[in-house]
């Protein structure tokens, strides 16, 4: 994935490119810079740089991407935050929808979903979205209990 700005400060054009996967770098004016992400689980960049007086932020979360100017993001116009820690509610809920199915009969399947909902609520609780997190929490516990009903049907139907 790459994204690129054009920062204008004191009349000169600045650019600045994100570019993800292995190596993931932040390129400003031509300068590549290797960034790391702050959490094991979603990709979480806050990498802070300036042009003169102009601070500027480029942050990343799971594949959503902004560069913030002088506090405010330049595609959503929002006021920039830092990020915070990830809250450890939200690993109770990543443990609940991962090995959960494992126990209550999901298999893979149910884990898979857990994983691909967990990054979703992930992403909702580190934008500080608690309510939009739960209800993700909540919709992705009912879809792995259908699985697991599902699946251990299909388990049954199969000794029979």
């Amino acid at each position: 994935m790459k994204k690129t700005w054009e920062v204008d400060c004191d009349g000169v054009r600045h650019t600045v490119e994100y570019r993800a996967g292995f190596g993931t770098k932040v390129i400003v004016d031509g300068q590549p810079n290797k960034v790391k992400s702050s959490n094991w689980f979603i990709n979480m960049i806050d990498y802070a740089f300036s042009f003169g007086d102009t601070q500027c932020h480029l942050t990343v979360i799971g594949t959503k991407t902004d560069l913030a100017v002088n506090g405010v993001f330049q595609g959503s116009g929002e006021p920039y935050e830092p990020l915070g820690r990830t809250p450890s509610w939200v690993y109770v809920m990543l443990a609940i929808n991962i090995i959960g199915p494992f126990i209550f009969g999901g298999g893979i399947f149910g884990a898979l979903v857990g994983v691909i909902f967990g990054t979703k609520y992930t992403q909702s609780a580190l934008r500080k979205k608690t309510g939009v997190a739960i209800g993700v929490f909540i919709g992705c516990v009912v879809i792995q209990i259908l699985l697991a009903f599902f699946v251990v049907g299909a388990y049954i139907a199969f000794l029979n």
